[in-house]
């Protein structure tokens, strides 16, 4: 399978005039008695047209894994995309159809992922095969088969992941405004019970405001645990925007007491050049009274 995508990407490269870009995410954090600053991501990316029907995205990043503080770098996208007269297909290492309206509707990844990448809902990108299709005005339909385990993990098991995604409306409320609405469902076998996840979401931008809300519900092995998340984002002037965000986790639905509440609110100073510059505050709160914790954070987001 390596050898598969070094060929996309070899390709790619010799008979394509495709775009670089990237993106980085880094932050300054106080928590308790301790400051610093961190690196969070690194996103380096090349694409473009190889012809009318034929395009292809690939694109590496860079990050720590969660058990290990050295940087690595994941091939997390080698992505070929095939226009037809039925709809649009995709194949290779490919981006998931179960986050990215919300994310968009939520508006500030270098913030904080979105509420199904942050409780580990769903994967971002996996090996396989897609299709969309707009059937009519503004309702766009997408169904992928992948392997399940993420970019990060071979092929674990003989179970494919299948992915459902419809979404009524604008999909880049971040950019353009307008409202949408949707429905996300995903469905893996195992040898013994399948895990599904359920995902509502809805979001409305215009007159300056941007808002976002969803309901996200997943089953493994019959534990249940759901995320209730909605934000909220005002444009102060066309540089300055003030947002909050608010997340209800549960773990597990058939325990009492067992939840987490994740606040974090804050502003977002854009700048020349592709710089953004976000202070923050973040806040923890359990349902069992235990204590709670509060972060401060200046997140910077470099577009290039």
């Amino acid at each position: 399978m390596k050898k598969i995508l070094l060929v996309v990407s070899i390709t790619g490269f010799m008979f394509a005039e495709g775009k670089i870009g990237g993106v980085t995410y880094f932050d300054f954090i106080s928590i308790d008695d301790s400051l610093a600053f961190n690196f969070q991501r690194q996103y380096f990316g090349y694409g473009g047209e190889v012809s009318d029907q034929v395009s292809f995205n690939i694109l590496f990043d860079v990050g720590r894994p969660e058990l290990d503080s050295r940087l690595n770098v994941y091939l997390k996208k080698a992505q070929i995309n095939y226009k037809s007269s039925l709809g649009k297909f995709n194949f290779g290492l490919i981006g998931m159809n179960t986050y990215a309206v919300q994310e968009s509707n939520w508006g500030y990844r270098f913030i904080e992922k979105s509420a199904i990448d942050k409780n580990n809902f769903s994967s971002t990108a996996d090996l396989g095969v897609g299709f969309s299709k707009s059937l009519i005005d503004n309702l766009n339909l997408s169904l992928l088969i992948v392997n399940g385990e993420g970019f990060k993990t071979p092929q674990g098991d003989k179970f494919q992941k299948i992915a459902f995604n419809a979404t009524y409306g604008e999909s880049n409320l971040n950019k353009n405004d307008g409202y949408n609405a949707g429905l996300v469902y995903t469905t893996e076998s195992t040898d013994t019970d399948p895990t599904t996840m359920t995902s509502v979401f809805g979001g409305f931008a215009g007159m300056g405001i941007r808002i976002g809300g969803e309901y996200d519900m997943q089953t493994i092995s019959g534990v249940n645990k759901n995320i209730i998340s909605v934000s909220a984002n005002y444009s102060v002037r066309d540089n300055i925007d003030i947002f909050t965000r608010y997340d209800i986790y549960d773990g597990d639905t058939s325990i009492d007491n067992d939840g987490e509440n994740y606040l974090v609110t804050g502003i977002v100073l854009t700048c020349d050049g592709g710089i953004s510059v976000a202070p923050n505050v973040r806040m923890i709160t359990n349902e069992d009274d235990s204590e709670s914790s509060t972060e401060y954070k200046v997140n910077f987001q470099f577009k290039f």
